[in-house]
C-alpha cells in the first residue's frame, strides 16, 4: 500500500518535474552514532523538500541553485560540481516555464501521457497488475478533468492507497 502511494507521488512529480531535483551531498549529521536517528531526520526532511517543491517548483529550485552557490563558496563542492548543478537546475526551470506556458489541455494531456508511460513500465515489471494500472489512470483522469491548470495539481492520494485491496 506504501509503495503504491510512493509510486504515484513519485509519478506525479515526475510528471511535472521531469527529471530529478539534485541534492548536494554533506557530511553534517553523518558522524552522528545513532544513524536510525539520521535516517528519520532526512525522512522528514525529504517530505519537507517535496511540499516546498509541490507549492511552488520554481521557488525551490532558485533556493536549489542558491544552496549550490553557497556550498561552492564555502568549499563543499567544486566550480566544475557547482556549474553542472546549476546547468541541470537552469534546464529544469526552463522546462517547467515550458510547461506552464502550455494551454490547459496539453497540460493535462502531457500530464496523462507521462504517467500512462510510467504505469506501462510498472505494470510490465510486474510491479502493478494492469487492473491496478487501469484504475490509476482512470483516477488519474477523473482528477485531471477538475483540475483548473493553476497551481500544482492537488491529486487525491488516499483514494489511490485502497486500490491494492479493492
Amino acid at each position: 500500500m506504501k509503495k503504491i502511494k510512493i509510486l504515484v507521488t513519485i509519478a506525479f512529480v515526475i510528471s511535472i518535474l521531469s527529471s530529478n531535483v539534485f541534492a548536494v551531498e554533506s557530511d553534517i549529521g553523518s558522524k552522528s552514532q545513532d544513524g536510525a536517528v539520521d535516517q528519520h531526520k532526512e525522512e522528514i526532511k525529504d517530505k519537507d523538500k517535496c511540499q516546498k517543491c509541490r507549492k511552488d517548483p520554481l521557488k525551490y529550485l532558485e533556493d536549489k541553485k542558491q544552496s549550490v552557490e553557497k556550498d561552492l563558496k564555502e568549499g563543499r563542492i567544486s566550480k566544475e560540481e557547482a556549474d553542472e548543478k546549476i546547468k541541470e537546475i537552469d534546464q529544469r526551470i526552463q522546462k517547467i516555464k515550458e510547461f506552464n506556458s502550455l494551454p490547459l489541455p496539453e497540460k493535462k494531456a502531457k500530464i496523462y501521457s507521462r504517467f500512462q508511460k510510467h504505469i506501462d513500465k510498472k505494470v510490465s515489471e510486474g510491479k502493478l497488475t494492469n487492473e491496478e494500472g487501469q484504475k490509476f489512470l482512470t483516477e488519474l483522469k477523473k482528477e485531471l478533468d477538475q483540475w483548473d491548470g493553476k497551481d500544482f495539481p492537488k491529486f487525491k492520494m488516499d483514494k489511490m492507497e485502497n486500490k491494492k485491496h479493492d
